[in-house]
């Protein structure tokens, strides 16, 4: 089972020249949200020492950007580094965005004792080998000025607002990696047998879903936090994740560009209750959604991408359609035949009908399948995907153009599909 997330991005560098201004010692503690332009040089500096510092491994040097005042804030700094020892950075950087500075709460800026500024800050970073465009998160700093120089002061203060900086593996252990060519594993020492399957499991399914789906940049990363917990903070848009063995996450582009971090997130707990069936089925699944998010839109239906990576996912596999269908094959045989495909919201973790979901949207694709082939799918995939903004038009766009019928005709074809399929 899996939810594609999308978190829409936006650039943004702070750039400025330096300003006389900078060298004024301040010892009052103005909550601001506004620099002046040697302040703003001065942050830029640090952020850049700081990126470099973390890419050469030197670590006096990365913690000397920590306010010396913030122990608490060290020490979980202390650990981030040293958990990112083992992780595969090609590229790291920062972004402040003045644009999108905030003031903090007056208690906390006033317990800094000192001039301070906060805002969100875009983190870029690429896994070498693997990624091939930096990933994009935001975290939300506080700036604090003693005497003479700026320094990071916390990334949780303005939490309580509802901005709460991104995270990752390495905020919560030690991080090792497990790889193959394409395939790059990430996770915690106690996960490397886990680790070792699933690097198995995605290089072996790669080439089979490229056979479905042709030319992709075959290259996966997967990420296996400890626990649902770990899971949910890394991605925080998808809710309760208890359900789901895995999830793909992606990040797109405001401007259009190319899909940036993709990752598969696999939940170690419902993960390793799966048959070895259930795991690989799982797995092809989730590269499918891999190879496809380049190509899915606004105007793809969720039933079409939870129901083609299915489709690729059970492909190979000794699986019949009740076998594969248990749930909607009761409710089938008791005269309940859905009356449309299933729209975004019955994707939802919490769903306690999401496996009919997945199973009527499996359905639906192994009928286009069966109808006008294996490559048509494709063809109606990339069509619909390709379509205009509304969901509903491309829809029917696609249908008519590789199937030749109208979207009421194929919810007539589906829904006797299902009877003569399940109902036996």
């Amino acid at each position: 089972m899996v939810i594609t997330v999308e978190i829409a991005l936006a650039a943004g560098v702070l750039t400025s020249r330096p300003d006389a201004a900078s060298d004024r010692p301040v010892t009052a503690a103005p909550a601001s949200t506004t620099l002046d332009r040697g302040e703003e040089a001065a942050i830029n500096a640090l952020l850049v020492a700081r990126a470099s510092a973390l890419l050469r491994r030197d670590k006096d040097a990365f913690l000397a950007g920590i306010d010396p005042k913030a122990t608490a804030f060290r020490e979980r700094q202390v650990a981030v580094f040293d958990n990112l020892a083992g992780v595969p950075l090609g590229e790291w950087s920062y972004d402040a965005r003045p644009d999108r500075a905030n003031a903090l709460p007056e208690d906390v800026a006033r317990g800094y004792g000192a001039r301070v500024w906060a805002s969100e800050v875009e983190v870029r970073y690429a896994l070498a080998g693997y990624d091939a465009l930096p990933t994009v998160q935001q975290q939300y700093l506080t700036f604090v000025r003693r005497g003479q120089r700026w320094y990071v002061g916390n990334d949780e203060d303005l939490r309580d607002s509802g901005l709460a900086t991104a995270r990752n593996l390495w905020d919560f252990g030690p991080v090792v990696a497990d790889r193959t060519p394409r395939v790059l594993v990430l996770g915690h020492p106690a996960s490397r047998p886990l680790m070792a399957e699933l690097k198995a499991l995605a290089d072996a399914a790669a080439p089979r879903v490229t056979a479905v789906w042709g030319s992709w940049r075959q290259r996966v990363v997967v990420l296996v936090p400890a626990d649902a917990d770990e899971a949910a903070a890394l991605v925080p848009t998808a809710g309760d994740l208890r359900q789901l063995a895995a999830i793909t996450a992606a990040e797109l582009d405001a401007t259009g560009g190319p899909p940036l971090g993709e990752r598969i997130v696999v939940n170690p707990g419902p993960f390793g209750k799966l048959s070895a069936f259930g795991r690989r089925v799982v797995v092809q699944h989730e590269i499918t959604h891999v190879a496809t998010r380049a190509v899915t839109s606004d105007a793809t239906p969720y039933w079409l991408s939870e129901g083609f990576a299915d489709y690729v996912g059970y492909l190979g596999q000794d699986a019949s359609p009740t076998s594969v269908a248990r749930e909607l094959t009761v409710e089938v045989r008791a005269g309940k035949v859905p009356e449309r495909l299933p729209g975004a919201t019955e994707f939802a973790p919490d769903n306690p009908r999401l496996a009919q979901a997945y199973e009527a949207s499996w359905l639906a694709c192994r009928l286009i399948a069966e109808r006008v082939g294996r490559q048509g799918l494709v063809r109606f995939y990339r069509a619909v995907s390709a379509g205009p903004g509304d969901s509903d038009a491309a829809l029917d766009s696609g249908l008519r153009s590789v199937l030749g019928v109208t979207t009421e005709q194929f919810l007539a074809l589906w829904r006797q599909y299902l009877r003569t399929q399940l109902a036996l």
